[in-house]
Formats: C-alpha cells, sequence, structure tokens
C-alpha cells in the first residue's frame, strides 16, 4: 500500500566562511600598528619595505577581522581596536577568515509532524503524480510558513574546513508536494522515509494505513455479487471524509533529564458515514429499475525508487548531529539552579539570556535586585517565557522589566533589560551567560527560571564549547522569532557567528579540547523524532510544549541529548 506525506519545499540563503592563519607579514603588521601611535600606510612600507599592495592586503585582512580601525584624518591612521588588543595578548596565533556566499539549500518540511530533511534525501511528488484518489495521505497539521535558523542550522551542506557563517531568512518555494511511502501492514514495515522521520512519522503512516485498509475491507463488503440484486455502493455518498485529524488542547512535553519520553503518537481518526436502512431501501429501489455498471478500478501508479533498499528501520539518521561541549556540571534541585542563576547575573559582562517555560509577576520581583546590578554594569539581559502562570499577563510582565531597566540605567536600561512581548509557547528552559566576558556557558534543561516554584526536582546540565554554544545562540534567537519581536533576534546571530568563528579559528590554529563529550542539541519539532523512542544510552535535559490548536501547532521547546556514562561521571565528580 502507498501512503502519502504532504511536504512544502524551503530555499534557504546561506553562507560559509574558511579561516587560515595570519602570514608572517599579517603578525608583524598586527604588532606594528599596536607599537606605535597613529601608524600609516607610508610608514608601514617604511617599516618593511615590501610592495605597498602586500601591505594594503594585510590591513585590509585585519580591519576585516575587527583588530585593526582606520581613524580618519588628513592621512588614514590604524589603531588597534579593543578586540584587536584583546587577541594580540592572548598568546595565540592569529588566523584570518574569509566569507563566502553558499548556494541556498532546498530543504523539505513535512506538514504533518514539522520533520526537515535535505531535498536530496527523498523525491517528491506533485499533486496529480501522488494520486490522492487512489493513496491514502497523512493530516496535514502544521500549516506555518516560516523556519528559523536553529532548525535548519544541521542540514545546511559546507565543504571540510567551512563552517556556517550567517543563515538568511527561509523562503516557502513550494506549498504542496508528497512523499510517497510504501507500507506492508503484515510487517508493519514503512519504506521511503527519509531515515530521521522514521522515528517521528512510522506511527502516523502505520495508522492511516490501517484505517484504509479497514475501509476498503468494507467496500468489498458492501459490493453487490454480480447478477444479484443489490445496492450498488454510492461512493460519494458512502466513503468516509479522508484523514480528519485528531486534535486536543496544548499538552506539555516532559522536563528534565528523562529517558526519550514514552508519549503514543497520536492517532489519525476520521469520521465515517454509516450505511443505514434508509439508505440500503432506497438503494434497492434504485437496482430494481436500473443496475448501473460498476467502473473498473482506477489503475495503480508505481513508484520505482521505493523497490530500491533503503536503511530507514536501521537507525535514528542524527549519529553526525552531535557536536562536542564542555560538560561543567550536571545540576540537581532548586537551589543548585538559583545559585548559578545568581553567579550568572552577577559576573556576566556582556550577555545573559533567561528562557523560563513559566513566569510570574512575584518570582520576577525577587530577581529585581540582581536584574537592576547586570543592567546596571551595562550587561543586556533578555528574559523570554513560554507561558504566564494564572494571575500574570505579557504585558505585566513588560511593564515590571521596563522599570526595572529604567531604575537601573534610566532610559538605556529599557533597551539592556529586554523582556518578550508575547509568550513564545515553548517549553524551552535556558541560561546563557558569558562570564566576565568569557566564553559563553549554557544551562539547558527543566529548571523553571521565572515562575512559580514546584515540588519537582529539576535537573540541566551546564555547558560550555564555541561550536555547540552557536547552536545554542541560534536557538535563543529562534525564541525571539516566535515572541513577537523578532528584531531581537538579530543579536543572538551575532553572538552565534562570533561563537562558530571562535570553534573554527581554534581548529585552524590546531587547538581543541580532548576532554570535550557528545551533545545533540534538539530544538522545536524536531522533539518528534525521539518521543516514543526505546530507551537507549541517551539522557535527555530540557523540556517542550506540544500544541495541537491554533496558529502554532507543532512541538516547541529546546533539549540536550548527551550519553548516559558522561553524565554519570559529571555526577560523581566532585
Amino acid at each position: 500500500m502507498i501512503v502519502l506525506v504532504p511536504v512544502s519545499m524551503f530555499n534557504v540563503p546561506y553562507k560559509v566562511a574558511r579561516g587560515r592563519p595570519y602570514s608572517r607579514l599579517e603578525q608583524r603588521v598586527l604588532e606594528d600598528i599596536a607599537a606605535r601611535e597613529g601608524a600609516t600606510l607610508a610608514s608601514l612600507c617604511e617599516t618593511f619595505q615590501v610592495h605597498e599592495r602586500l601591505l594594503v592586503e594585510a590591513v585590509v585582512t585585519l580591519v576585516g577581522a575587527g583588530w585593526v580601525a582606520v581613524a580618519s584624518g588628513r592621512e588614514a591612521t590604524f589603531v588597534l581596536t579593543d578586540e584587536g588588543q584583546k587577541a594580540r595578548t592572548s598568546g595565540k596565533d592569529p588566523a584570518s577568515v574569509t566569507v563566502l556566499s553558499a548556494a541556498p539549500s532546498s530543504l523539505i518540511f513535512d506538514r504533518t509532524t514539522g520533520q526537515l530533511a535535505r531535498r536530496g534525501e527523498v523525491p517528491t511528488i506533485s499533486p496529480e503524480d501522488a494520486r490522492l484518489d487512489l493513496n491514502p495521505c497523512t493530516p496535514e497539521r502544521i500549516r506555518r510558513n516560516a523556519l528559523d535558523e536553529s532548525q535548519v542550522q544541521k542540514l545546511l551542506p559546507r565543504a571540510s574546513g567551512e563552517w556556517v557563517r550567517g543563515i538568511g531568512p527561509a523562503r516557502l518555494t513550494t506549498f504542496r508536494r508528497y512523499i510517497a511511502v510504501r507500507v506492508d501492514l503484515a510487517e508493519e514495515s514503512v519504506v521511503g522515509l527519509p531515515r530521521a522521520w522514521y522515528q517521528a512519522l512510522s506511527g502516523e503512516v502505520l495508522e492511516v494505513a490501517r484505517y484504509k485498509q479497514e475501509e476498503d475491507e468494507e467496500n468489498t463488503v458492501l459490493e453487490p455479487a454480480p447478477g444479484a440484486l443489490s445496492p450498488t455502493r454510492d461512493s460519494a455518498a458512502v466513503l468516509p471524509p479522508a484523514n480528519v485529524p485528531l486534535t486536543s488542547a496544548s499538552s506539555p512535553l516532559p522536563v528534565g533529564p528523562t529517558e526519550p519520553p514514552h508519549t503514543a503518537t497520536p492517532a489519525v481518526h476520521a469520521g465515517s458515514t454509516r450505511v443505514t436502512p434508509l439508505i440500503v431501501s432506497q438503494r434497492r429501489q434504485t437496482a430494481a429499475t436500473s443496475r448501473p455498471s460498476v467502473p473498473p478500478p482506477p489503475e495503480a501508479v508505481s513508484y520505482p525508487w521505493l523497490d530500491d533498499e533503503r536503511p530507514e528501520a536501521n537507525g535514528d539518521g542524527s549519529a553526525d548531529a552531535a557536536m562536542g561541549a564542555d560538560l561543567l556540571a550536571v545540576l540537581d534541585g532548586w537551589e543548585a539552579h538559583e545559585r548559578l542563576l545568581a553567579e550568572a547575573l552577577s559576573v556576566a559582562a556582556q550577555h545573559v539570556l533567561i528562557a523560563s517555560p513559566v513566569a510570574s509577576l512575584e518570582r520576577l520581583s525577587k530577581l529585581g535586585d540582581a536584574l537592576r546590578a547586570a543592567v546596571t554594569r551595562g550587561v543586556r539581559v533578555d528574559l523570554l517565557y513560554g507561558d504566564t502562570d494564572e494571575v500574570t499577563d505579557p504585558q505585566a510582565v513588560v511593564k515590571l522589566l521596563h522599570r526595572f531597566g529604567y531604575d537601573a540605567a534610566a532610559r538605556r536600561g529599557r533597551d539592556l533589560l529586554r523582556p518578550a512581548p508575547q509568550r513564545t509557547h515553548s517549553g524551552a528552559s535556558l541560561l546563557l551567560f558569558d562570564r566576565g566576558g568569557g566564553p559563553l556557558e549554557a544551562v539547558v534543561g527543566g529548571h523553571v527560571w521565572c515562575g512559580p516554584g514546584t515540588d519537582d526536582r529539576p535537573s540541566s546540565v551546564h555547558l560550555r564549547g564555541s561550536e555547540f554554544m552557536a547552536q545554542v545562540a541560534r536557538a535563543a534567537g529562534g525564541l525571539w522569532v516566535w515572541s513577537g519581536a523578532p528584531e531581537s533576534a538579530d543579536r543572538w546571530r551575532r553572538v552565534a557567528e562570533q561563537c562558530q568563528d571562535d570553534a573554527a579559528l581554534e581548529t585552524v590554529r590546531g587547538g581543541g579540547d580532548e576532554s570535550q563529550v557528545p551533545a545533540e542539541l534538539i530544538v522545536d519539532d524536531e522533539h518528534a523524532g525521539v518521543m516514543g523512542a526505546p530507551p537507549g544510552d541517551n539522557v535527555y535535559f530540557g523540556g517542550a510544549n506540544r500544541r495541537d490548536q491554533g496558529a502554532a501547532v507543532g512541538i516547541r521547546g529546546v533539549t540536550v541529548a548527551m550519553r548516559r556514562s558522561d553524565v554519570e561521571e559529571a555526577r560523581s565528580t566532585p
């Protein structure tokens, strides 16, 4: 049996970067600019006695890296920036970065569960070739036409030695296409899905196939025998409507370190028109006067690529999604989280982001002193929340935090302390901060940072690592995209680019930390790929909310998957 999965096509523009160590000349030019006040192109030529073109290239490279600035005047002079001074005294060999536009990537978006894949992973077919009159289709639940960077970042191709430097807005190119999937109900096998979609979609596909089989069997029973005075089936009147999805209210997914949540895939129910005695009587009267011939069934459509051997059931398709991260600690309990939140607000130099599944005015009021102290130091604090308690509305949250910001830094404080104007409907629990202006750190797990306390014992992981933090920063930007203030995502895009550059340049310089452990960031609808999965070697820290109604249908949240052995070792380390 063939079952169809509705999909859309998106085109994603992006840029890649590649790095190389600075040449000896570029290093010496940097040192000369740092040593003298007001270096010019003429003075550099006099010092190095090389062709002017080589010095122009060296200075352009340093300016592009943000380490040298050009001061205007009668003659352009070069001065070291704060970043350049920091880089020069770090003791590491500098490296240059070249940014290039990559060919836009085409992605397939599954409209049933929200999964994404590269276009080349599976063929798609048009509505005409799909033959919806013959083949059943999984329900089209997710109708949004936008994607954010955190959802697509893992799928963008790049060559060896390159990294994703910037991601443009995804553009919807085709709203309705289909993937053809072959189902064998006897063996409960599904062939034709992208490998990473198998866990999320196979249950949906099998349920639709079972309903179609039951419908066909019912049709066979009602079909009259040749020459018998029995009713002919009026397909227009009796066939049930195709693939009516079951809808329900919003329901939270588990928060905290768990096995993959054992949540059954929502069944697809369809309404049906029952054959009543009145309908049968009317058909008998029609059959007595006229016996229309039964038209032959339409010819089935063949999809030859489904005959190839495919490895869908042999893995989860995410083996290359993990990357190295420094596991600093595993936090257990309310007090451990609160101590780290107070520490983050007191030591951060530039960035703090707090994303809480729930926010309440009572809890935010208790954080007022710590928030004001951070803003007074010039720290930018972002606060996002998935929902609010019964007595709190978003307008009250914004009003309270604007007052905190104004108390701390007058008008500038309202920009430094920035609350989300709307609920994000996300179950994400995140804390991001830069300790003393150093590398970005993240806490991902199940703590309700800004909401009422619970009797639960939340657990989270405290992580660091530039490449992993680039993904987390894009996830933070993704939360802003759905918060009603999408322009606030730009800053976290820049933070992500800086984290990615830092990671890539460490590789260029031959650095890297062998103590890092693999970690995978799971964002939004990717959670459908781990729900209901059998217990394994992974532990999950995070949370997500499922919404089955309204414009925000789908799953929103952030989770980190890590090896159980790494987590147990971190817990046992004093």
